[in-house]
């Protein structure tokens, strides 16, 4: 039986297509872990030497290839939030690393059966030609896969029969007892509440979303520098951020795709440095005091904002500075567009 989600529609071969996974590909795995668990207080971490004999049948773009990793994942509410650091051989990560840095590599729509992630495997490539990259199994059960996505989704997407962190006992868990404890107020629940993509054509992505997983509908939003995306500030500089996006709720995750416009942004600075790709994870609340008490708590292990902007008269989102310890963009703020404001259109 597939991974349960609400109010989920149904994509390829009938099935629901739930988030289940966030994946991080990193050059040091402890040191990232850690940085999670000091302030976000996610714990605790499996972490996995995936190498033989445990991991095995390994491939790569259609032929047998030797490699291995160490991989970290932990369940922040229902959300997999995984760290992957390759070790051996050529791989999707180490080729994700040198071509765009460390980041956020992928999501997941993994389910629980091996019928299942055939069923995907054949829907992708009888429907679109898309084709598996890489491909590995994990123990007698697991199966997982990447499929040849970037150019169609915009971003890695892996499938298959499971994740490890529910099947696969682990080398060793963390934190450690001796390990100093996190830092994360009491009063904030760090939960992962979206992961927005950065894209070039924001009605091409939603359709093909749309088709192949079911995901909508989509509400569609537009920057006018008064009312939407006002007040917008980058590393310091004022400046109207010039946008298209569109948000939908798969399951419980609200997904995000964005289309800068020009001029100076964040999203249009990851499109010309690193492409397409998936850019931001959020941990976004509703209220204006929680959101200025992550700023507090970053700006007290000297983090600060990167990016903000403004959504009518409620939302303030903004990015903190935190690729250099997380590795990828942390949003927050007091709450996301799709639970506040009108869109300019839906689709379908």
């Amino acid at each position: 039986m597939s991974v349960e989600a609400p109010k989920l529609p149904a994509g390829f071969a009938g099935l629901q297509y739930p988030i289940t996974q966030i994946s991080l590909a990193v050059r040091d795995l402890d040191k990232t872990m850690e940085a999670y668990y000091k302030v976000f207080g996610w714990g605790p971490w499996n972490v996995f030497d995936h190498k033989p004999p445990a991991h095995h049948d390994t491939e790569l773009r259609g032929r047998p290839e030797h490699y291995a990793l160490r991989g970290a994942e932990v369940y922040v509410g229902d959300m997999n939030f995984e760290l992957l650091e390759p070790t051996e051989g050529p791989n999707l990560w180490s080729e994700f690393i040198a071509e765009r840095g460390e980041g956020i590599a992928s999501i997941a729509v993994m389910f629980k059966e091996k019928a299942e992630g055939d069923a995907v495997k054949a829907a992708f490539k009888e429907r679109l030609g898309i084709d598996v990259t890489m491909k590995a199994n994990i123990g007698d059960h697991i199966e997982y896969y990447y499929l040849d996505t970037q150019e169609r989704f915009g971003c890695l997407i892996e499938s298959g029969s499971g994740h490890a962190i529910d099947f696969v006992k682990p080398a060793y868990s963390f934190p450690r007892p001796e390990t100093p404890p996190s830092t994360k107020p009491a009063d904030l629940d760090y939960r992962i509440s979206q992961v927005s993509l950065v894209v070039r054509d924001l009605d091409t992505r939603m359709r093909a979303y749309h088709e192949a997983f079911g995901w909508g509908p989509w509400k569609v939003y537009q920057s006018d520098g008064k009312v939407v995306m006002h007040d917008c500030e980058y590393r310091g500089k004022p400046g109207y951020f010039n946008v298209r996006w569109a948000e939908t709720i798969v399951g419980d995750m609200n997904f995000e795709l964005i289309q800068p416009l020009g001029g100076e942004s964040p999203f249009q600075d990851h499109l010309d440095r690193k492409g397409e790709g998936i850019g931001s994870i959020a941990v976004m609340f509703k209220t204006r005091e929680e959101s200025e008490a992550v700023k507090a708590q970053f700006a007290a292990l000297g983090i600060g904002v990167l990016a903000v902007g403004h959504i009518g008269d409620h939302i303030e989102w903004y990015y903190l500075d935190t690729e250099p310890a997380f590795k990828c963009l942390i949003e927050s703020g007091s709450g996301h567009a799709i639970d506040f404001m009108d869109p300019i259109s839906v689709y379908p």
